[in-house]
């Protein structure tokens, strides 16, 4: 079991987290597991495992309707927002490799869940400014590259 880059809990507490979240169900393991066997140099960009039921709940929290995903990588925590969606919601996701997002989206094919996926490949702030007509965003996560984090911020909450 991996934990989150720069996690700086020990490793009984990670467990105990683990232990009293929502099991990952069958797709999200695989895709998690994909991830780390099919790109190891660059798998620490995946969410963590823990984050995928606090995104999910975190959506339903707010109702949120329309979802935008900045930083897809292979699109487990796309997975896990767009499950937590209504059957007529919709998130953008936001990410620049094809290589890595088609993993993703045969994972949101196998969860019934592509339909309410937007994927959109482009740099992120050139997708975010042909934005405005887009509906209200409800939920915002961005996970993409640090340095851009005020920019896409900007874009998002003028």
């Amino acid at each position: 079991m991996t934990k989150g880059n720069d996690t700086t809990i020990t490793d009984e507490l990670y467990q105990y987290m683990l232990a009293h979240n929502p099991p990952l169900d069958p797709v999200q393991r695989e895709l998690v597991d994909t991830t780390y066997a099919q790109f190891p140099d660059h798998a620490g960009m995946v969410s963590a495992e823990e984050q995928a039921p606090l995104l999910a709940f975190l959506v339903r929290l707010v109702g949120a309707r329309h979802v935008v995903e900045v930083g897809t990588f292979t699109g487990f925590s796309a997975l896990a927002m767009a499950r937590a969606l209504p059957a007529d919601g919709t998130l953008i996701a936001c990410d620049i490799s094809e290589e890595w997002t088609a993993y993703g989206r045969a994972a949101w094919e196998k969860a019934g869940v592509a339909d309410r996926i937007d994927l959109r490949i482009a740099p992120a702030l050139d997708t975010l400014r042909a934005m405005p007509a887009e509906p209200h965003i409800d939920f915002a996560y961005l996970d993409a590259d640090k340095g851009g984090y005020i920019a896409y911020w900007e874009e998002l909450v003028p």
